[in-house]
């Protein structure tokens, strides 16, 4: 008996089990198919956009909006591809008495990539879409606003000029492409003169493709003015001449700026490579600077490495410049280009600042790509000198918009301290208008990562060893992506890789880059990104022995071998003549520095 009952009690706790089973099953199953009803109302019978898109925008719509439409992009007619290809043809002609060699050499000459190789190659070449799947199940509403391409170019090869365009009427929905705006800053007629002859009847077949020629030259800047002023469209689009855009891209940067207006998209930049003309996938980076005021593309930080492989746009705190969208009211309130700098070269930064201390932002969407090339060399010429044109453009940049921060600009070009940038009052006048944050607030706020030196310093110039006459050199090789070694060149007193700067917090640097022990007892030392918490980076200096030495393990920078000139390394303080150095610009309010 006793065993009958605990035999029926296990039935029941059996019968009691596979019931509790069977009923979350079928709640489960109801809640499923409720999941399922609400998304196909939500969005529509056709296609299921993720849930996930919320996260995508920065400040939601007042309302829900229906993203509900896949624009398709422009279908070549008849006529335009019989165009396309007579061209094609012409172009793959070589010149009477030119060599396939000869002109590569002068495809590289005149353009800075493999001009030859560009010229063979279809003009609506097929190229992979890069894009995560996400983005290609993304929907946009149906009223995003229209855009103007405007593209300038000097003296670019037709071919990939060309492929430029038709990279753009490919994969754009006409529906947004208001127009694409070509404006010739005065290239060459007599080296160029397919540029004005072919291009013109070419276009002639191609919808709302615009030539705007100039008849002096102008410059990147203010033939990007001039360009905006021609326009019609609700959104301006600024893209180089020498690139391909991929599916997608247009509509992608257009909902970033339909969310919200004051939001300047970038796409994601991929790789032409100027050799070969082969279409490859970056890894996601953002805009950064150092403080000689030069853009560079450095590593994200988590937060943001995570959105990009997300799909999601990210913040940039610069952008390269070449290649973004802004929306026409939003260019025009935020005061345009600086117009008072000239050709190319800083104006890139100086919208950065502008728009993120103004109220805007910067972003880069992974969901929009398209690929440059970036040339081997920038054949293009600056009238006055590339030199004197950009350093002038960064002085209004620093003089402008840095604050107490343009101390550390003039460490690296004390040269211009003095220099003439021209009347600034328009522009700081712009910025009060505007009540913009200052520059503290953008570095706290905007762009934490980077190393920001003390303002003060004990030393900057050039690091000389008098008993060799060779002077502490990066070489200019440093980047955030690879760690190189210091070395030593020549005294040249030109500035440049031979410029460092000995901080009050005891760190020498260059640029955004620090000296750093690699932390072998006989290593080189590094170039390394300036941390702010690393004993690695942390030196000291005695004017009277000129010793300079490392604070934790107490080694001394020593001219590497007597008999070879280019490396430096770490040696016990041993007062040999490799270890002795003379800085150019000392503080002399001390002897010894970072002693304590």
């Amino acid at each position: 008996m006793r065993l009958q009952r605990q035999l029926r009690r296990c039935q029941l706790f059996v019968k009691l089990g596979v019931f509790i089973l069977l009923c979350s099953t079928g709640m489960l199953f109801v809640l499923l198919l409720q999941s399922m009803f609400n998304s196909q109302t939500k969005y529509g019978n056709e296609k299921l956009v993720p849930e996930s898109v919320a996260a995508f925008q920065t400040e939601p719509p007042q309302k829900q909006e229906a993203l509900d439409w896949w624009p398709a992009p422009w279908v070549e007619t008849p006529a335009v591809k019989t165009a396309r290809q007579k061209l094609e043809a012409q172009l793959r002609r070589l010149p009477a008495g030119e060599t396939e060699e000869k002109a590569r050499q002068r495809g590289f000459d005149t353009h800075g990539y493999n001009g030859r190789l560009a010229d063979t190659l279809p003009l609506n070449r097929h190229i992979p879409d890069m894009r995560h799947p996400m983005c290609r199940r993304q929907g946009y509403p149906r009223n995003l606003p229209t855009a103007s391409i405007i593209m300038c170019f000097h003296n670019e090869a037709l071919s990939s000029l060309l492929r430029s365009v038709h990279s753009i009427l490919n994969r754009s929905p006409p529906e947004l492409l208001e127009e694409i705006i070509l404006v010739d800053d005065a290239s060459h007629k007599d080296t160029h003169r397919e540029t004005f002859e072919t291009l013109d009847a070419y276009v002639k077949y191609l919808p709302k493709v615009k030539v705007l020629r100039q008849d002096a030259r102008m410059g990147l800047i203010r033939a990007r003015l001039a360009g905006a002023a021609y326009s019609k469209g609700e959104v301006l689009v600024f893209l180089d001449s020498h690139i391909e855009a991929t599916d997608g891209w247009l509509e992608a940067l257009l909902f970033r700026i339909h969310t919200n207006p004051l939001i300047v998209p970038a796409p994601a930049i991929d790789n032409i490579n100027y050799e070969s003309l082969e279409y490859t996938k970056t890894d996601g980076s953002k805009g950064g600077f150092n403080w000689a005021l030069v853009f560079k593309w450095v590593p994200m930080n988590s937060t943001e490495r995570s959105k990009y492989y997300n799909w999601e746009a990210f913040d940039s705190p610069t952008m390269a410049g070449g290649l973004f969208a802004i929306h026409r009211d939003t260019f025009y309130k935020y005061g345009t280009y600086d117009e008072e700098m000239s050709i190319w070269g800083g104006e890139n930064l100086e919208m950065s600042f502008r728009i993120w201390m103004c109220g805007g932002k910067l972003e880069i969407v992974p969901c929009s790509r398209v690929g440059h090339i970036f040339r081997l060399r920038n054949p293009v010429s600056f009238p006055g000198g590339t030199t004197n044109t950009v350093s002038r453009n960064n002085k209004r940049l620093a003089e402008v918009w840095l604050d107490q921060y343009k101390e550390i600009f003039y460490w690296y070009s004390p040269a211009l301290s003095d220099k003439d940038a021209g009347d600034l009052i328009g522009r700081k006048t712009l910025r009060e208008r505007l009540k913009c944050h200052s520059f503290k607030w953008y570095l706290d706020t905007v762009y934490p990562d980077l190393f920001v030196p003390s303002l003060t310093y004990l030393a900057r110039g050039s690091f000389a060893n008098p008993s060799s006459n060779l002077c502490l050199d990066s070489f200019g090789k440093a980047d955030h992506y690879h760690t190189v070694k210091a070395g030593l060149y020549s005294c040249h007193n030109q500035g440049g890789n031979q410029v460092w700067i000995f901080t009050d917090d005891c760190r020498i640097l260059q640029g955004d880059f620090c000296l750093e022990h690699s932390g072998s007892r006989a290593g080189e030392p590094l170039m390394a990104p300036c941390k702010k918490k690393t004993s690695l980076q942390l030196w000291k200096y005695d004017s009277k022995v000129k010793m300079i030495i490392h604070q934790k393990s107490n080694l001394c920078l020593d001219r590497a071998d007597r008999n070879s000139n280019d490396h430096v390394m770490m040696r016990p303080c041993t007062g040999e003549p490799g270890q002795f150095w003379e800085l150019s610009v000392i503080n002399t309010s001390r002897t010894r520095w970072c002693y304590e």
